[in-house]
């Protein structure tokens, strides 16, 4: 397979093109490349470009002043608004992006040198086909540049305003790909066109600027198999910086809201069983749903009990994905209420590429978008052991391993703000296949063990089939009576104030048989966490820090009113400091019982991922010498 390798263009490499790029704002000469009656029907398959057919060569010139057209939007004012400023700064950007790819093209290709010989007077006749392909390339692969810059830079700016306008453009005519020159010309005169024809105010300027964007890339991207010389473009990516942006090929770079997904509508009465972490999936939606998007803060991060990172693992079929879809529905509900954009988007095994560093790409595209601080994100990585790869694990590929050093420094980097828009959610059925300090990276662990009681399978049945046909209820039953999560919870964490596991256990009893009763003091606190590192050397400060988090959830183990969730007046529409006062109110104490719960908690997940992993490995190792065992004995029979 093509190596692909990575180029990273910072304000550095695109400053020398900045003043041309503004010169070209200011006024460029341009043929126009669009008839101007309809061309007949029996032309309509014609070829959209026209290579080799410079711009300069048609009707007669004229200047188009993208800076003048702009400014003659709002003729009373002298002065830009934001948005048109805005605008003209993304499109020279895109200016500088296409002159800066145009130069890497001419180096990787070979172009600047035929270019030179052909000056020179010394390009032989066999190289002027080349020049032409390498010309016509070059000007194609640089307006996808320039193009997809621009749609995915305006892609979220003024969106909600500019898509309630009616907006139905006529897609771009002929292609000038002649040269440098004519390539950016055609792509400031469709967008010089576009604003003429529709930008009447600042929501249908960028309307008008993103949309044609978009429809040139996709034209270019039409026409990337015409272009034989665009393997040395195809074979970069190349990472616009500081914004991001992302030039793989002919890709269509995503903006973060072409990441949001549609979700099977799900309601906690509809998961079974799985009740510690249906309530506390819930309780994420609706701390989440209390951002304030004018400060970009929350409540909860504040107060305590906001969950930024948790990893649930249990067996196939236990209920994960359901889990998935219904904090997806809860959180599009309290949003709504709450005024907020949301979104929602899954990483998965699709995301990982051959190609050294898209996976990585990729894997900081995903992070990014649902970190986005204007507005409310969930973003979770199902079958996360299949996604991100172990370091341990000899078997795990680059790209694997580039998803995890990244969402590692998105997690708990030295660069990560948790602001309390965002939560991120890991899913496995073989967590001990995670590696171990991106899963200690997890503030949270939900066990999702599925139905486990007669109650539990009676009620999962019903829910699939009684609208279908009736049966007795049976004995002493009520349909989804025991799926009530509050009726639960409290059984469920009072099962830790013992640990479940052995070696766990054999800690907890010894401390508390040195102190003859119930651990109740910091000294006792500081002893058992001790003793739990010593009994395993991933119990770092990390996991305290972990337990710490969790301490604090509980203190905050309460659900907002029903009526706050379902109305804005009576909570999300108040002040934010009477928001946080109403929060306080409602806070709980610290008992050294939900310490040690915690605690339990989370060594006992610790075990058992490690007694998972070397179950694993023992059975990996016992069907090896099985198999040897079996072809020694077929050789032996076979030479006998």
């Amino acid at each position: 397979m093509e190596s692909i390798s990575a180029v990273t263009i910072t304000d550095k490499e695109l400053e020398p093109a900045r003043a041309e790029a503004t010169a070209k704002l200011r006024g460029f000469s341009c043929r126009a490349l669009r008839e101007a009656t309809p061309a007949p029907a029996s032309e309509a398959k014609a070829p959209a470009y026209r290579p080799l057919q410079s711009t300069t060569q048609a009707t007669p010139e004229r200047e188009l002043k993208l800076l003048e057209r702009v400014q003659a939007i709002h003729p009373q004012d002298e002065l830009l608004t934001d948005v048109e400023h805005h605008v003209l700064w993304v499109l020279r950007r895109a200016a500088q992006v296409y002159l800066c790819i145009h130069g890497y093209y001419e180096q990787a290709s070979g172009l600047d040198r035929l270019k030179q010989a052909n000056s020179a007077g010394g390009l032989g006749a066999r190289q002027e086909p080349e020049l032409a392909r390498k010309l016509e390339t070059g000007a194609a692969v640089s307006l996808f540049a320039f193009s997809a810059y621009l749609s995915v830079q305006l892609a979220e700016y003024q969106r909600d305003a500019a898509d309630a306008l009616p907006f139905t453009p006529e897609p771009p005519g002929k292609l000038g790909l002649a040269g440098r020159q004519d390539g950016l010309h055609t792509g400031l005169f469709y967008v010089y066109e576009a604003i003429d024809a529709h930008a009447r105010d600042d929501a249908s300027l960028v309307r008008a600027v993103r949309e044609r964007a978009r429809q040139l890339a996709e034209r270019l991207a039409g026409l990337q198999h015409s272009l034989a010389e665009r393997e040395f473009f195809a074979r970069y990516t190349y990472r616009i910086e500081p914004e991001g942006v992302r030039i793989a090929g002919f890709e269509l770079p995503s903006a973060g809201r072409a990441l949001q997904v549609q979700v099977a509508v799900k309601r906690p009465q509809d998961v079974v069983g799985n009740h510690v972490a249906k309530l506390e999936a819930s309780r994420i939606a609706q701390r989440l749903a209390c951002y304030d998007r004018e400060r970009q803060t929350n409540p909860f991060v504040e107060l305590g009990g906001f969950v930024f990172t948790f990893i649930g693992d249990g067996s196939p079929g236990t209920g994960k994905t359901t889990l998935i879809q219904m904090i997806a529905t809860l959180l599009g509900d309290y949003t709504q209420v709450a005024g907020l954009p949301f979104r929602y988007a899954n990483f998965s095994i699709d995301e990982i590429s051959d190609y050294q560093g898209r996976s990585g790409q990729n894997a900081k595209r995903f992070a990014q978008s649902i970190l986005d601080p204007r507005g409310v994100g969930f973003g979770t990585i199902d079958d996360v052991d299949q996604v991100c790869g172990s370091r341990s694990d000899r078997h795990a590929s680059a790209g694997q391993l580039e998803v995890t050093a990244v969402f590692m420094q998105e997690f708990a980097g030295a660069g990560t703000v948790v602001r309390g828009n965002a939560s991120f959610g890991l899913f496995s059925n073989y967590p001990e296949k995670v590696d171990d300090a991106l899963r200690q990276r997890m503030q949270a662990r939900f066990l999702v063990d599925g139905p486990r009681t007669r109650d539990d399978f009676a009620d999962l049945l019903h829910i699939l089939l009684h609208r279908n046909f009736e049966l007795p209820l049976g004995a002493d039953y009520a349909p989804l009576s025991s799926q009530q999560i509050r009726k639960m919870v409290d059984a469920k964490y009072g099962e830790h104030d013992v640990p479940r596991s052995a070696g766990v256990r054999r800690v907890f009893e010894a401390i508390r048989g040195r102190g003859k009763g119930a651990l109740a003091s910091w000294r006792d606190f500081g002893d058992y966490l001790h003793g739990l590192s010593e009994l395993d050397a991933r119990f770092t400060g990390r996991a305290i820090r972990n337990i710490a988090d969790a301490v604090r959830a509980r203190m905050m183990n309460f659900d907002l009113p029903e009526d706050w969730l379902a109305q804005r007046e009576p909570f999300f529409a108040k002040p934010y400091e009477t928001r946080v006062a109403m929060l306080r109110e409602l806070r709980g104490e610290i008992t050294p019982e939900i310490v040690i719960q915690e605690i339990n908690r989370y060594a006992d997940s610790e075990s058992r991922y490690a007694g998972a992993a070397e179950a694993r490995e023992l059975e990996d190792r016992t069907r090896q010498h099985v198999l040897e065992a079996r072809a020694r004995r077929a050789a032996a029979e076979r030479e006998s």
